[in-house]
């Protein structure tokens, strides 16, 4: 199933992001699997390599290379709201991720019963509104477009459908086809 392989790799990198230290020299591959083996995650130190160099295109992750092993960190200039346990959907309503804008983005999005009873307690925007539907729900929130949205759409696996906007719907439904075809035999 993909998506719930889908889940279960964003699992994984959520918990390696949490590992992190926020300095350098940083923490090594090897350190990082038997840190993720201790939260319930066997994996390979290449698979630690593999998520630490993706999830470093998305966040702001520094590889020391000044020597072997390398050391793995968050980058000096990011806040410490980046990590531990924080809440996303805050983040995201907030904006503490990103650049301020001037407008929102007008999200239309199936969600499951059981995220709908989550985003009750924790909504994504103050205009958030619920409609309930024969199978889940429909959700319309302005929230500010970026990297934590998409980043919290793709952690929901098949909890979540994009509707609108439609450049968003194919966005995600792109990412998530290659993800999906890394699975194939």
């Amino acid at each position: 199933m993909p998506f719930a392989t889908t889940r279960a790799t964003l699992s994984r990198q959520w918990a390696l992001l949490r590992q992190l230290p926020s300095r350098s020299p940083g923490t090594t591959s090897a350190e990082l699997v038997w840190r993720l083996r201790d939260v319930g995650f066997n994996v390979s130190k290449r698979t630690v390599e593999r998520d630490l160099n993706e999830l470093s295109l998305i966040f702001p992750l520094e590889r020391n290379d000044k020597s072997i092993p390398f050391g793995w960190h968050w980058s000096a200039n990011v806040a410490g709201e980046l990590r531990g346990n924080f809440d996303l959907q805050v983040l995201l309503r907030d904006g503490v991720l990103q650049t301020p804008q001037a407008d929102g983005l007008e999200l239309q999005v199936w969600v499951s019963d059981s995220l709908a009873r989550q985003l009750r307690e924790s909504p994504l925007s103050t205009d958030m509104q619920l409609t309930a539907l024969d199978h889940g729900h429909r959700l319309r929130a302005t929230v500010r477009d970026g990297w934590p949205l998409r980043w919290w759409l793709l952690s929901q696996g098949d909890q979540v459908v994009v509707e609108l906007p439609l450049e968003l719907r194919q966005e995600v439904a792109n990412t998530l086809r290659r993800a999906a075809g890394l699975y194939q035999d």
